[in-house]
């Protein structure tokens, strides 16, 4: 029964992480055909160390590590630039949290103490239900159209009057990173912080978005 429970969740990781890769990929308007390879090398490595944490008596790192192996993959192997990458892995995973979040909640019938014990220990069907919506969400993002385009692999010049909005965007992305490492640790460390950590990314997601709207209308 352990072995087949094992199974199960390595095979859900497999599933899932490919979501990720492609819900940052639709986020920016971008073909997937053109990045199969990609995604499939980068759920080969996120895959198994996600597991692996999973498994350890370091899950309280997930957050923290998952993350940066992620930044990582969109840096090298897909080959974008790291503000770039920074502004990718803040949308997607923030998203991705408040789908747990929100599926926590539901099951816990708004019962903090039960809310907390589910997010620790009912991996399988929270990464399950996440990645249905992600699936949902990137054919929705394709088929509407939807998204930003100024994240690019190609070279290209920034106008001087996109500057400042720019340099504001990614100042509010590396700020992200912070609150964001810190949800795992707030989970699992600072249980009753857990809230509080989620409003301020909460916060810095909502100004990371506007001032990608900015830089979109100016391009």
């Amino acid at each position: 029964m352990f072995a087949i429970e094992q199974v199960l969740e390595y095979l859900v990781h497999f599933l899932g992480w490919p979501t990720f890769f492609m819900l940052a990929l639709a986020l920016f308007r971008m073909r997937l055909q053109q990045y199969v390879m990609p995604i499939v090398v980068s759920t080969c490595i996120l895959a198994p160390s996600a597991a692996l944490l999973q498994a350890s008596k370091l899950i309280y790192l997930i957050t923290i590590i998952q993350p940066l192996v992620f930044l990582l993959c969109l840096m090298i192997v897909f080959r974008f630039k790291f503000f770039h990458s920074i502004i990718m892995l803040g949308l997607v995973y923030i998203y991705n949290i408040f789908l747990e979040v929100s599926y926590n909640v539901v099951v816990a019938q708004i019962d903090y103490e039960k809310f907390l014990q589910i997010s620790k220990d009912e991996y399988f069907m929270q990464a399950t239900f996440m990645s249905i919506i992600n699936y949902l969400t990137i054919y929705i993002l394709i088929k509407a159209r939807w998204g930003f385009t100024f994240i690019s692999p190609r070279i290209s010049k920034v106008r001087s009057g996109t500057l400042n909005i720019q340099n504001k965007l990614y100042v509010s992305a590396m700020v992200i990173t912070f609150p964001l490492s810190m949800i795992g640790l707030s989970l699992y460390l600072w249980s009753e912080l857990l809230v509080v950590v989620l409003s301020i990314t909460s916060i810095i997601l909502a100004i990371v978005l506007h001032f990608s709207y900015k830089r979109e209308l100016l391009d």
